[in-house]
């Protein structure tokens, strides 16, 4: 099917949608108007001209992505451009199929790892050669086949540059050049030995100076002890199985202080809801708790701050039921859902459709791989409280940009990290 011709192609895509044998694939997360389709063992990328939601967010359209991977056509692991048109109604790319399984699915040994990274070395060194830098190397991009072959996928975000700073840009992460670099194979190997390798990061971190997390021992209760004492204990004890705080390292989030006994953490939660609890006027509100972790901050906005309704979300399913068992002992119901930010499912319309007056999204970005994505989220609501890591006139912008009119520097939190009040 790769010797389709020029002709029988735009005869293709003049009877587009209606074709035989054609199998729909995924639509974009953020763009409707954005679909992929398999057709005849070759894949379809198409753009409906209608509506164009995230073109901003992009390096290419579809004939500029063509246009690149043409520069790269014979380069092992990368998709083939086959052919571009365009009518009035749609943008077409085709390209070679690629078979795998995405990296971010997988869990390899650190053997499998280094040779998976071998390889995309030797793919990101041919498109350097060919004055490519691919910007977006992150683990939804990469495909690795059963026997362990790797291909690169998606150059939306690449873009031409001499060789020598493609390299620089993809190897080192070195964001020179005109074009935004969004990530480098960097990325790949941090995130990697982030989660394989928690407690050497940890005793290296002690081992340079860094102010490692400080691990408190449980207190032990008696039989006789107040049973929400004992629930308390129980979450805390989840809360340190979970991988929701340091993967790892057995600390729960936070510290708090109840009739007298310490259940001990990272941040202390007084401290932190001292920060949060005058920041707007919750009464009433519904709110939604983004990286809810513990649940403690929904917790506090239902029974302290007068707000009608909480959802919490957070990824890691023990430390929600940590969340469950704590908004008990203080009588308050909040809802809890387990989300993954970076899953290819839709979660953004059930989070939607709780119509939330304010959203918290404190200390989540920086963990996510599809940044985008996460901000498109957050510019559906009207009032967004947000904690970063970035420095402050970064953060503004990004809202900035997302049509936020109204945004307030609220102060930094213990960990020396920028709180902001988004307003539309």
């Amino acid at each position: 099917m790769e010797e389709l011709n020029r002709e029988k192609f735009l005869e293709l895509c003049d009877n587009f949608p209606n074709l035989d044998n054609i199998q729909f694939i995924s639509e974009s997360n953020l763009d409707p108007s954005r679909k992929t389709y398999l057709y005849n063992g070759l894949i379809i990328k198409v753009h409906e001209k209608k509506e164009d939601l995230t073109q901003y967010l992009r390096q290419n359209d579809l004939k500029q992505e063509y246009e690149l991977l043409l520069r790269c056509n014979g380069i092992d692991g990368i998709p083939r451009g086959v052919s571009y048109c365009s009518n009035d109604q749609y943008d077409f790319l085709l390209v070679s199929f690629l078979d795998g399984v995405q990296l971010v699915n997988l869990k390899l040994s650190f053997v499998q790892f280094i040779k998976l990274m071998k390889d995309l070395s030797k793919i990101l060194f041919n498109i350097s050669r060919k004055g490519i830098s691919h910007n977006d190397i992150v683990p939804e991009n990469v495909l690795v086949t059963s026997d362990f072959n790797v291909s690169l996928i998606d150059f939306d975000q690449a873009t031409k540059t001499k060789p020598f700073i493609a390299i620089l840009r993809q190897f080192l992460g070195i964001n020179i050049g005109e074009s935004k670099l969004n990530y480098s194979i960097i990325t790949i190997i941090k995130e990697f030995i982030r989660k394989k390798f928690p407690k050497a990061i940890y005793r290296l971190k002690k081992f340079l100076g860094q102010k490692p997390v400080q691990i408190e021992k449980l207190l032990v209760l008696d039989e006789a002890a107040d049973p929400k004492l004992k629930s308390l204990l129980k979450a805390w004890k989840l809360a340190q199985k979970s991988n929701a705080s340091s993967p790892g390292i057995p600390i729960a989030y936070y510290t708090l202080e109840y009739e007298g006994v310490t259940f001990p953490g990272e941040r202390p939660w007084i401290r932190r809801w001292n920060e949060l609890k005058n920041i707007s006027d919750y009464s009433g509100k519904k709110i939604i708790e983004l990286g809810c972790n513990m649940g403690l901050l929904s917790v506090s906005l239902l029974k302290d701050a007068g707000a009608v309704q909480c959802l919490g979300v957070d990824h890691d399913k023990t430390i929600l039921e940590s969340a469950e068992i704590i908004s008990g002992v203080f009588n308050v119901n909040p809802t809890f859902r387990q989300v993954n930010f970076d899953s290819k499912k839709n979660w953004e319309d059930e989070l939607l459709s709780f119509n939330a007056d304010i959203i918290f999204a404190l200390n989540v970005l920086n963990w996510i791989t599809d940044k985008e994505r996460f901000l498109r989220f957050l510019s559906h609501f009207n009032e967004v409280i947000f904690e970063g890591h970035d420095l402050p006139e970064e953060e503004k912008n990004r809202f900035k940009k997302l049509g936020f009119s109204t945004i307030e520097e609220i102060g930094f939190s213990e960990r020396e990290r920028i709180i902001l009040r988004c307003r539309k």
